[in-house]
């Protein structure tokens, strides 16, 4: 959900519910279409919905350190049907 207050423009996370404020360009790059509807994800959400859905898709990503967070290095596929 999206609410501007005071010129400031506030997003809440559609999963967990962390209200941040954005700029106009984070914000539309946080925002998803989901059937019809805007859902808002923070970052931390972004990143263990990729881990997840990478890995029921068998995609390896290889991130910068072991503690699979931070800037993603490489993405690699377990399933050599994926091209």
């Amino acid at each position: 959900m999206k609410t501007k207050k005071n010129k400031r423009i506030f997003g809440e996370c559609a999963i967990c519910g962390n209200e941040s404020e954005y700029d106009e360009e984070t914000l539309k790059s946080s925002t998803y279409d989901i059937n019809g509807l805007d859902i808002v994800l923070c970052c931390p959400c972004e990143d263990d919905l990729l881990k997840v859905l990478a890995k029921e898709r068998g995609i390896k990503i290889n991130y910068e350190d072991s503690s699979m967070s931070g800037e993603v290095v490489s993405v690699g596929f377990n399933n050599v049907v994926i091209k």
